[in-house]
């Protein structure tokens, strides 16, 4: 079984997880509405927020687990102090890393259509 840090991500080609960190917030911080090319997951350790996750609104504390489908906009503000483990599914072929916005950002599959793929 690997170990795996933030700071060292080498996660084995048979992982469901493939990129993951430990947020700290303070009260009054804000995470944009965004979304990403895969799936993300929220583990909320400590402190509360108020998060969107799919047009949904979800007061968050401890020991909660907030569950954001790909391409699924996802935004959060902290009411206390927080501390929170996230992290990514298996991103598709060609997905794109970070914070995508509607907008600026294609759909996943609208991007695919202008990467150019190798025949």
């Amino acid at each position: 079984m690997p170990k795996v840090t933030p700071d060292d991500q080498r996660f084995p080609a048979w992982s469901e997880t493939q990129h993951y960190g430990i947020a700290r917030h303070k009260v009054g911080a804000e995470v944009e509405l965004h979304f990403h090319d895969c799936h993300e997951y929220w583990i909320i350790v400590e402190g509360a927020g108020d998060a969107v996750s799919e047009g949904i609104e979800y007061r968050l504390g401890p020991g909660d687990l907030l569950l954001t489908e790909a391409g699924h906009e996802h935004s959060l503000v902290v009411t206390e102090p927080m501390v929170a483990i996230y992290y990514y599914g298996v991103m598709p072929e060609h997905g794109r890393w970070g914070h995508l916005h509607r907008g600026t950002d294609l759909p996943f599959a609208d991007y695919l259509k202008t990467v150019e793929v190798p025949a």
